[in-house]
């Protein structure tokens, strides 16, 4: 479902937006689709509808921030890329100045980066048991990355993830990916932030001023 199609099926969708603004601020308080149907006396179908709605918003405007920050920042840098295991998946993703950016194979962000992961840097690093990521380099004039070496890093990222997705059981893949990409907004920003955010997606404030603001504030991939 698109932006737009998630925008129509909102207008036409029986729900008032005092109560919209609620449900954004139980799933920004981090609140399970169960507890959030009981405090607002709707169904579990309803909420997980509607978290569904949240977390494919989000997912489109985390890897909007991405593509901005690759064209203003993405320059002659070195990279940290890293990977989180999740049960049988493993999500490659970029780590700077204490924030993550999850990726996976289909995108286009980083289509070049991608094969370089997949040919280069995927089975030395599942074969190497004391590193769990891989410090790179990237030539811009020559679209061109370079593996440095592989390093071990702190697993802060990974562990937020995996603390929150205790909560949840029997996720799909489609699913732990949506989760996944949910755990990284929680960890790059604050729950003022998300709010504000989702407030701004669900056309639910006037302006999106602060969170433009915050977009010009990207940092740079610079490690």
């Amino acid at each position: 479902m698109s932006n737009n199609e998630i925008l129509n099926y909102l207008k036409n969708a029986k729900i008032e937006a005092n109560v919209l603004k609620k449900i954004c601020k139980y799933f920004t308080e981090d609140y399970t689709a169960i507890q959030t149907a009981q405090n607002l006396n709707l169904s579990r179908q309803t909420i997980n509808n509607y978290y569904k709605i949240i977390r494919n918003l989000l997912l489109s405007k985390e890897d909007e921030m991405l593509y901005m920050i690759k064209n203003t920042h993405f320059s002659n840098n070195t990279l940290l890329i890293k990977y989180i295991k999740n049960g049988p998946y493993i999500n490659y993703f970029i780590e700077c100045q204490k924030k993550a950016f999850i990726f996976k194979n289909n995108e286009n962000t980083f289509p070049n980066l991608q094969k370089f992961i997949d040919n280069t840097i995927h089975l030395p690093l599942q074969n190497n048991k004391k590193a769990n990521a891989a410090k790179i380099s990237f030539n811009k004039k020559e679209n061109k990355f370079t593996l440095l070496y592989l390093t071990k890093s702190d697993d802060t990222i990974q562990g937020f993830i995996q603390n929150r997705l205790k909560k949840f059981r029997g996720l799909n893949k489609d699913s732990l990916y949506l989760h996944l990409k949910e755990s990284q907004f929680r960890y790059n920003y604050s729950q003022d932030f998300l709010y504000e955010t989702l407030l701004s997606l669900l056309h639910l404030k006037k302006s999106n001023v602060a969170y433009i603001s915050t977009l010009k504030q990207a940092p740079s991939l610079v490690l």
